[in-house]
């Protein structure tokens, strides 16, 4: 039987081209499970007030072909109808009409292998909520005549948002993966213990 002594550092007390492989060894430190919440949070709320109610939410990333993030949907009330014939050159009447008489729906659910904006499989619905009848044939035409351009307009705010999704989560990727954010963790759990070198104490 022998006795070895070895002598333990917290980060601190390193030297300076220790504390540099110390950082390269926990590079990800920060961004174990969980890291992306605040990002979710924020992505959540803000798809809330334009109009989707946001269920799973998914991502990959950072640097292959391929990655991206995307949500599942469904639409919150008349929110995304409102917002859509806000933009559409009609009279205060037509615009009226179109708010009142319109039933409009739509969701998404993941679709094909990847995690970006074109991998959501979209249901849209856009008619009159009068029913069909001979007596209302015309009318009821009219709205169905906006139903692609309605589609068209959930889609592109949908992928707007997922391309904001990616931007954020990469973004805060990368302040937690800094020499500065990881070197902070290290500093700030003394429990942590290295060798000379700056490869952690077994």
């Amino acid at each position: 039987m022998r006795i070895v002594e070895t002598k333990v550092y917290t980060f601190e007390e390193l030297a300076e081209d220790s504390k540099q492989t110390a950082i390269e060894n926990h590079r990800d430190v920060n961004t174990y499970d969980g890291w992306w919440d605040p990002i979710f949070e924020g992505i959540t709320e803000e798809a809330e007030a334009k109009g989707f109610h946001v269920g799973n939410i998914y991502f990959s990333g950072f640097l292959s072909q391929g990655d991206g993030a995307m949500f599942e949907y469904t639409t919150v009330g008349d929110t995304l109808l409102n917002k859509f014939v806000d933009q559409l050159d009609l009279s205060p009447m037509r615009k009226n009409w179109l708010r009142t008489q319109t039933y409009a729906e739509a969701s998404g659910k993941h679709s094909g292998h990847y995690y970006h904006e074109n991998c959501c499989s979209h249901k849209i619905c856009f008619e009159s909520n009068c029913g069909y009848n001979y007596a209302n044939v015309n009318f009821y035409n009219w709205i169905g005549s906006f139903e692609d351009q309605f589609e068209e307009f959930v889609i592109a705010k949908y992928k707007t948002l997922c391309r904001d999704l990616y931007s954020q989560l990469s973004k805060y990727y990368d302040e937690l993966t800094t020499d500065e954010a990881v070197a902070d963790t290290l500093r700030n759990n003394d429990w942590w213990e290295f060798n000379e070198d700056g490869n952690s104490f077994q």
